[in-house]
C-alpha cells in the first residue's frame, strides 16, 4: 500500500491483484538493468509528512523515497 494512501481521500495501490509471476519477471528484469524507476523525490523519514502531501497531490512522475536511516 502507498504512504499515499494513509491520507484521507487517496485511494490505497498495492500489488495484491497482480497476475502470478510478475513479481519474478520484475526481478528478472531489474537483475538485467532492464527496469528502472523514475524517483521524483527523496524525504528523510523526518520529512514524512511532506512526502505524504507531495504524494497526495497526484502529480508526481516517479516514486517518492523515504529514507529511513537515522541522520
Amino acid at each position: 500500500c502507498t504512504i499515499a494512501a494513509q491520507v484521507e481521500g487517496v485511494a490505497a495501490a498495492n500489488g495484491a491483484n497482480a497476475v502470478p509471476g510478475a513479481l519474478e519477471e520484475i526481478a528478472r528484469l531489474v537483475a538485467e538493468g532492464r527496469l528502472r524507476v523514475p524517483i521524483a523525490a527523496r524525504f528523510p523519514i523526518e520529512q514524512i509528512r511532506r512526502a505524504v502531501e507531495l504524494q497526495a497531490g497526484r502529480h508526481v512522475q516517479g516514486k517518492i523515497v523515504i529514507d529511513l536511516r537515522a541522520e
